[in-house]
């Protein structure tokens, strides 16, 4: 991107005009230095002004500069694959954030087409070198889709349209998922959800009153649209005591289970609206008033923000968590470890919180040592996934990495107030336990486990957690290699 698409745009000052070159330059380098240095297949950088204050001075619309770096397919070279800039109209910040981020997916689409021609990917607009839109009219906004045919779009660009949101609230064929209490959504199979619309005869059997079906259906959360129907589908939320009525009308096929240890078992599509509905309701349930006055909130834009009486909005976050596989250098042991909280049969990867101010690599080093007391390689911390993992608001991101030892197997000292056991584990034993795993199905559900038992399927040896949980693609892509 050259100075001249930015002095095309005739009605920005001259300081503007070199505070975004500024802004160009900065995305370039950043975006092939983190590339470079961190050895990813890509990476995104972004600079700009949201608002509604600004500099310098005399500004008074939003924009970013988005940058990627990548190699391009059989390629070791790092370069910049794509680069925008995107221009608002406006100061509004919450807006400018959904033009950026709906920007910066556009883009990424673009990125990896040029760096792998032959991937099959579509989106409904290409990137231009420099683009403009109006905001404020909801047409021009855009969702990018994949070419799997089952997919959730959340449509976030509707979720301040009260009329668009209106309509979609009062779509019949809307699906719900449904979810009781905090910990539990309704299933209607091992591997799907039971995702109901107003006309299924079960949603009604889930009410003791009409007024408890109202409140329950004003109070929903606009999660997104499903497929290429876009079918609206929405948060259900019910009180921990709902129970099934089963009647000669309705399927008694559906039944509720513990998100946490059952929604590995689902689909990719229906774990992630699972995950989605629990991250939902637990915001909700901790979110009742504003954290800067004070003052009771209400709940906005399809219940995906609050507002209190003063005005202020707030949207949900996620913590950042780290989660990492420790190996020995010769990569032949792996270091798994069990909390409290887990079953005396399961082990797994280490995890911590990141602290305030720290970046990723500095919380796997920290977490691995105040927990196990082992010192990891620095130069070994190598990313390789993440998921949300709402219980209650975590999102995991997970590494690999080496124990410092050179020779043998580093010595461990657990922390008991974290952890009840960690050990190294031969990769022929994870490798076993994995196989067993699969067998098992949800084997954090002890009740699952213990069944299998007194059948004679287990006897009682190691296991791992279930495909679907980001622990277990650690040890997977550990297995491997």
């Amino acid at each position: 991107m050259g100075s001249m698409i930015i002095n095309a745009e005739e009605h920005l000052s001259e300081e503007t005009k070199a505070y975004i070159q500024s802004k160009v330059k900065w995305t370039r380098e950043a975006a092939l230095s983190y590339c470079k240095h961190m050895e990813t297949d890509f990476a995104i950088a972004e600079g700009g002004a949201t608002g509604p204050t600004f500099r310098p001075a005399g500004m008074k619309t939003g924009f970013a500069v988005l940058a990627i770096a990548g190699r391009r397919n059989g390629q070791d070279d790092v370069e910049i694959l794509a680069q925008k800039l995107v221009l608002s109209t406006h100061g509004d910040r919450e807006l400018n954030m959904r033009l950026y981020a709906d920007a910066a997916a556009e883009l990424c689409v673009a990125a990896m087409k040029i760096a792998n021609p032959s991937m099959e990917m579509t989106t409904e607009q290409q990137p231009d070198e420099c683009i403009s839109e109006d905001t404020n009219n909801e047409q021009n906004v855009q969702s990018a889709k994949v070419t799997d045919k089952h997919y959730l779009d959340r449509s976030s660009h509707l979720r301040s349209n009260t009329d668009a949101m209106k309509e979609l609230y009062n779509r019949s064929d809307a699906k719900h998922v449904i979810v009781k209490g905090s910990s539990e959504v309704m299933f209607g199979s091992d591997d799907q959800l039971s995702l109901q619309t107003m006309e299924d005869p079960l949603l009604g059997t889930l009410f003791e009153t009409e007024d408890a079906k109202k409140e329950a259906l004003d109070n929903r959360t606009f999660l997104g649209r499903l497929d290429d129907e876009q079918t609206p589908l929405f948060a259900l939320f019910l009180p921990e005591d709902t129970n099934i009525a089963s009647s000669d009308s309705n399927s008694v096929s559906s039944y509720f289970a513990n998100t946490r240890s059952r929604a590995p078992m689902l689909s990719a599509l229906h774990n992630e609206i699972a995950l989605t509905a629990t991250a939902y309701v637990n915001w909700r349930e901790s979110h009742q008033f504003c954290t800067r006055c004070g003052s009771p909130v209400e709940f906005e834009h399809g219940g995906t923000c609050t507002r209190c009486a003063s005005g202020h909005m707030a949207w949900p976050r996620q913590d950042p968590s780290i989660i990492v596989l420790v190996t020995n250098a010769d990569s032949t042991h792996a270091l798994l470890a069990r909390s409290p909280r887990h079953p005396s049969y399961l082990y797994t990867a280490l995890a911590g919180f990141v602290e305030p101010g720290e970046n990723m690599e500095s919380a796997v080093a920290r977490e691995v040592h105040e927990e196990v007391g082992v010192n990891v390689n620095h130069h070994s911390i190598i990313y390789h996934a993440s998921q949300a993992w709402p219980f209650p608001q975590s999102c995991m991101i997970g590494f690999h990495a080496k124990a410092n030892a050179a020779d043998g197997l580093a010595t461990i000292n657990i922390d008991t107030k974290e952890l009840v056991d960690a050990r190294w584990f031969e990769k022929e034993d994870v490798y076993l336990a994995a196989r067993d795993t699969d067998m098992m199905g949800a084997v954090l559900d002890r009740q699952v486990v213990e069944a299998q038992k007194a059948n004679g399927k287990w006897a009682g040896n190691l296991l791992v957690p279930s495909k679907g949980v980001l622990a277990r693609t650690l040890v997977d892509h550990w297995l491997e290699e």
